[in-house]
């Protein structure tokens, strides 16, 4: 008979164990109606721990707003949050064994899916706060909670705001790098690179790790690929170029880019090319004809027409800095008229880059000099107003 009793009780203690934490989640419910945030975490999170609630579908369907508004409203609070709020309403969309959302009897699948895209942006907002502050192992964990909430973005809000898994990527690279965690950050490179990610960046940032490591031909296979996806892009070429330099080695890339010419002679890329080597040695000859040659074949290169024009501008501020060195006026007018004659050689090209851009910042400084060194201050002033309009 005492055992029968003792049965009785443990059972009656268990029903009101259970009863107790199911009552967590109702007053958790209510606090949350009533803004008391403090109260509705200290509810909703005894139901968490407590074995009887702790899967139950009801306290999952009031955890994942209660922490929602904690992370906007009171983050001083829980700083994980944001994490606990989406790692909520990702449970909240589990479904029975018929398909049906468990919770939709309390919440419309919309609201959840809602909540999801408000704490996307919040767990990336966030992780940009923690790389700014130096919390760069903190920004790849909030960066890499989204991944999941993504396949949810039904209506791509996500994606209206830039918050992608290219994106995310990317910016988890940069706390990696910060770190210098060269495995993860080659891993994330990689990633981006498999998924052809439109950043040229990428290859650089990927060839300069294995630089760092003694690589070196590794980099250089990785600057490659990046060329051969981004054939015209100019940080890609000066990357290239810099390395070779530092190398000892652009007899060999300009070796290369000549038997390329030799088969394909109408690729003004390759003219180019070679003609941004020749710049940067400072063979102005060379360069001069392989730009023009460029141009031959596309006269619409913005890089070839920028490059040119710069050619010449900066050998005539060259030829104005000699002249002003010069120890007789015979010398001294010479030098000016050369220096006079570049800048007049680099205004139609600078022109025609700006038609091609009219928001590149660099042609725009460009042109304001220019304007102002042949005596034209009201087109000087136009691109000084034009480079304020920029910022």
């Amino acid at each position: 008979m005492k055992q029968r009793i003792f049965i009785t009780l443990l059972i009656s203690t268990i029903s009101f164990v259970g009863f107790a934490q199911k009552a967590n989640v109702v007053n958790a419910s209510i606090a949350l109606r009533q803004e008391k945030l403090d109260e509705a975490k200290k509810y909703i999170d005894e139901a968490y721990t407590a074995e009887s609630t702790a899967n139950d579908p009801k306290m999952w369907n009031y955890r994942a707003p209660i922490y929602l508004e904690i992370s906007l409203k009171k983050p001083e609070l829980d700083k994980d949050a944001v994490l606990k709020a989406a790692e909520a309403h990702l449970k909240c969309l589990q479904t029975d064994h018929k398909g049906r959302i468990i919770v939709r009897k309390w919440t419309a699948k919309e609201d959840i899916l809602s909540g999801l895209v408000q704490c996307a942006y919040k767990l990336f907002n966030q992780a940009i706060e923690e790389y700014n502050t130096g919390e760069y192992q903190r920004a790849i964990l909030l960066y890499e909670a989204i991944y999941d909430i993504i396949p949810h973005d039904e209506e791509d809000q996500l994606k209206r705001g830039n918050i992608t898994k290219e994106t995310i990527l990317y910016n988890s690279f940069f706390a990696s790098n910060k770190m210098k965690d060269n495995v993860k950050s080659k891993e994330i490179l990689q990633q981006l690179i498999d998924i052809n990610f439109n950043e040229p960046a990428i290859y650089i940032h990927m060839s300069n790790i294995f630089i760092e490591e003694g690589k070196t031909e590794k980099g250089i296979e990785y600057l490659a690929l990046g060329r051969d996806m981004f054939d015209d892009d100019q940080s890609l070429i000066n990357a290239e170029i810099n390395l070779f330099i530092q190398l000892g080695r652009t007899a060999e890339l300009i070796d290369k880019l000549s038997e390329a010419i030799a088969i394909d002679p109408e690729n003004d890329l390759l003219y180019f090319n070679r003609a941004t080597i020749y710049d940067q040695q400072g063979n102005i000859e060379f360069a001069e004809n392989d730009y023009k040659s460029a141009l031959e074949y596309n006269a619409s290169s913005f890089g070839a027409n920028y490059n040119l024009g710069a050619l010449y501008f900066n050998y005539g501020v060259k030829l104005k800095g000699q002249a002003s060195d010069a120890k007789s006026d015979t010398k001294y007018k010479a030098l000016t008229k050369m220096a006079n004659d570049n800048f007049s050689k680099a205004l139609p090209y600078m022109e025609k880059a700006y038609e091609l851009d009219p928001k590149d910042k660099n042609t725009l400084i460009s042109l304001k000099q220019l304007y102002a060194l042949k005596g034209d201050y009201n087109k000087s002033a136009e691109m000084k107003k034009l480079l304020a309009e920029l910022k």
